[in-house]
């Protein structure tokens, strides 16, 4: 019997419009009355995704940050906090790195400096309350930071992967998206978030299922038992999950799939 089901979002769940699917409502009210927690799961901040999800906040969990913040039916139960030293180190070492444009995460908003447009649109694609600051001494002093996302202009795997490469003894970096790396406490990731709520729903790998698209998913995949990578995923996941969905995200293959392993009727 499955109990949990987590899906990432972009690439995943959403189309390239960043839509819900349209069977997205009747899915969730099919999946509670069969006990099964929905889990959306994202690199997205915890104040976006609640407005995304307002209308199911109390019904279903949510993983946000990449595995940063964790809530259920709307209660935070986990979250990750840098300390401001380790903040001002990590900014230090940011700064030397060629078009790499950081955004601080907090509970409570995401805070940027740099000012150009398409790094603030870019920016507030993703985290709803992008709040533009001065500088960062300030934000570090008021608010719980969980981690750090920002946009290479170059690329994440050949740039910011191979410059920060001295503090991944300490951190994780995390590509997410074709042009944005996360870096996160080491071990902090979407396989620890979900083993999290996990333990609180009393749910084994083999009653979990997991959705995912690109390489910040391939945690989801090493803690539970029932794994599909999307259509369109990344090869690199592709290779590890035990599944691949039959239709992409742009044809809601999350949907579709569920509904045919559960045998749901919608």
């Amino acid at each position: 019997m499955i109990k949990i089901i987590v899906s990432d979002l972009d690439g995943t769940l959403l189309n390239s419009k960043k839509e819900l699917p349209k069977r997205f409502p009747e899915l969730i009210k099919a999946l509670n009355c069969e006990g099964i927690r929905f889990v959306p799961a994202s690199g997205r901040a915890v104040h976006t995704l609640k407005v995304q999800f307002s209308e199911y906040f109390h019904e279903i969990g949510l993983i946000c940050e990449n595995g940063n913040v964790v809530l259920d039916c709307g209660e935070m139960i986990y979250h990750v906090s840098i300390e401001k030293k380790e903040l001002q180190e990590l900014l230090g070492r940011i700064a030397k790195v060629d078009e790499l444009r950081p955004a601080l995460c907090g509970i409570h908003a995401t805070y940027i400096m740099d000012r150009l447009p398409a790094f603030e649109a870019q920016v507030r694609r993703f985290f709803y309350n992008t709040v533009i600051v001065e500088n960062f001494e300030e934000v570090i002093e008021q608010e719980e930071i969980c981690k750090i996302s920002s946009v290479d202009g170059i690329n994440p795997l050949t740039n910011a992967c191979r410059k920060l490469l001295a503090i991944t003894d300490h951190y994780d970096l995390i590509p997410s998206g074709e042009n944005w790396i996360d870096i996160v406490k080491k071990g902090e990731n979407k396989g620890k978030a979900l083993q999290i709520l996990m333990a609180k729903i009393g749910a084994k790998p083999e009653e979990t299922m997991a959705f995912g698209d690109f390489l910040n998913d391939l945690t989801l995949m090493e803690v539970c038992e029932h794994t599909f990578a999307m259509k369109n995923a990344h090869p690199d996941l592709k290779a590890v999950a035990k599944n691949i969905t039959q239709k992409s995200n742009e044809e809601e293959g999350v949907i579709d799939t569920i509904i045919e392993v559960l045998n749901l009727k919608l």
